[in-house]
């Protein structure tokens, strides 16, 4: 929970990292095994003590959780290997806390702060406990991209919860499940496909030197997960106060000035046309979401044109 993986991801870190273990590793610093266990026992107690946080542990074997900690936490403060996503790793294994449970970043920092506090009670010199931070603290945002899926969900919940106390017509309801079943996010097989093209699809964008430079110091976990969260939205129905073209055209903005323009958003159409046709998404879903996405190319041509004014 919050700082651990599933045993399969771990297993892959641990070969991974076995080679890259070192006397001098944060790991070793803390004590190795027997320290760290010691703060894993500690931390644990905490969290479980705390009514903010105990009931996402609720018919969780605590004895397991904390061997999975423990793993975590020697991979993580001994070496993170190159190309690991670990906010993307984190990010699915929390999600259903997220949706169903209003995880968010508020309990990251009271788990930090048990964390800290365990660390502390144990004496645990505070360079050490501040490098340990330095690990674990650039994990924040999942929490907060977690926590919005929550309140999506929950303001989704709210209104189908509204329309039932009004007492409308269910067969209105009938019909909008009927229509949701025919969009085109479930023609071309729903948030899992969805999620396999936005995988290649910035794969291939990544891959291209005249896109890649847009790209640098940008966290790819978050933009695909926005991107996911967009074409979600566009694939099914747009709601009719979304000024689209103006949200494009603020994202975008500082990019414009480092010279984007509608050749690159030829290039980025490219590679998700590209994309879909790899995923064998037949051609008529393929035009239907090209249709969706070639009205936006005149906020790249207005806005490479104003950036030099």
């Amino acid at each position: 929970f919050f700082f651990i993986m599933a045993p399969k991801e771990e297993a892959v870190l641990k070969k991974l990292s076995d080679d890259t273990h070192s006397s001098e590793s944060l790991y070793q610093k803390l004590g190795g095994v027997p320290a760290v266990k010691a703060v894993i026992e500690e931390f644990y107690g905490r969290i479980l003590g705390d009514d903010k946080l105990a009931f996402f542990f609720q018919d969780v074997k605590m004895a397991n959780l904390k061997l999975h900690q423990l793993e975590f936490m020697k991979i993580a403060f001994t070496e993170i290997p190159e190309g690991l996503d670990v906010a993307g790793l984190m990010l699915d294994k929390h999600r259903r806390l997220f949706v169903e449970k209003g995880l968010n970043e508020t309990h990251f920092d009271l788990v930090a702060g048990h964390f800290v506090g365990s660390c502390q009670h144990l004496n645990v010199p505070q360079n050490l406990i501040d490098e340990a931070v330095g690990v674990i603290g650039p994990l924040r945002p999942v929490f907060e991209e977690g926590g919005k899926l929550a309140e999506h969900t929950t303001e989704e919940a709210k209104a189908i919860q509204a329309d039932e106390e009004k007492g409308e017509d269910k067969t209105i309801d009938h019909e909008e499940d009927k229509n949701n079943s025919e969009t085109l996010l479930s023609k071309i097989g729903g948030i899992p496909a969805l999620k396999a093209a936005v995988s290649e699809f910035y794969d291939r964008i990544m891959a291209d030197e005249s896109l890649s430079p847009f790209f640098e110091e940008t966290n790819m976990t978050m933009i695909k997960m926005h991107q996911l969260k967009f074409m979600e939205i566009a694939f099914t129905k747009i709601p009719d106060d979304l000024d689209v073209a103006g949200m494009m055209r603020d994202k975008h903005s500082k990019f414009f000035d480092q010279g984007l323009n509608e050749s690159h958003f030829d290039s980025v159409a490219g590679h998700f046309v590209a994309t879909l046709e790899h995923l064998q998404v037949p051609q008529e879903h393929i035009d239907s979401a090209v249709a969706v996405v070639v009205p936006l190319r005149p906020v790249f041509v207005q806005g490479a044109i104003d950036a030099k004014k």
